[in-house]
């Protein structure tokens, strides 16, 4: 009895794909545990204030507008989380919450994961596998409505208190559209 059943666990095993688990838990490009022994340096380089100059481009629905956001970014619940906060200074939205956020590190899925509200009640649902080099790229969708949009969103690191960030959303017909370019400046 011993035999038969060692034999048929053997066998019911050996049809498992060992790296199955792996290959479906994460469709994007696998990430490596971050350079740095912090898994949250990427959430810790942020911290601070920054002032952050753009111009959200025209589209189907809107002009095009130049902004100034002022953004804090704090590390909370027992470091494990960084929160975020945007205020417009100038432009459409001048003197008004326009944006909250989390990020954190997800060793499940070798990403850092996270989630953008607006004002108006979109939001967005990024991850990214982390900086490469001065380079950060993620990727995931801009939920508004009844619409979800895949959304990219690259920063180029400028040192230690510079960074500029360019965000895409998907159109109508599923092509890139540049929705927002910006140059942030660390303030404290």
């Amino acid at each position: 009895m011993k035999k038969i059943f060692l034999a048929f666990a053997l066998l019911a095993l050996s049809g498992f794909p060992q790296d199955s688990p792996k290959r479906y838990a994460n469709p994007h490009k696998p990430a490596t545990q971050p350079a740095s022994p912090d898994p949250l340096a990427l959430e810790r380089w942020f911290v601070g204030d920054w002032i952050c100059t753009g111009i959200q481009h025209s589209s189907q629905t809107a002009s095009g507008v130049r902004f100034t956001d002022r953004f804090h970014f704090r590390m909370a619940l027992g470091g494990s989380w960084q929160i975020y906060n945007l205020h417009q200074v100038e432009g459409p939205h001048k003197g008004q919450l326009t944006l909250i956020g989390a990020i954190t590190w997800d060793a499940n899925v070798r990403q850092h994961v996270r989630r953008d509200m607006n004002i108006g009640g979109s939001r967005m649902d990024m991850t990214t596998p982390g900086w490469d080099g001065d380079t950060m790229v993620s990727t995931g969708y801009m939920v508004r409505n009844d619409q979800k949009l895949p959304a990219k969103q690259s920063f180029l690191k400028k040192g230690d208190d510079r960074y500029d960030s360019s965000l895409e959303i998907a159109g109508a017909d599923g092509k890139p559209v540049d929705w927002e370019e910006e140059a942030c400046r660390r303030i404290r």
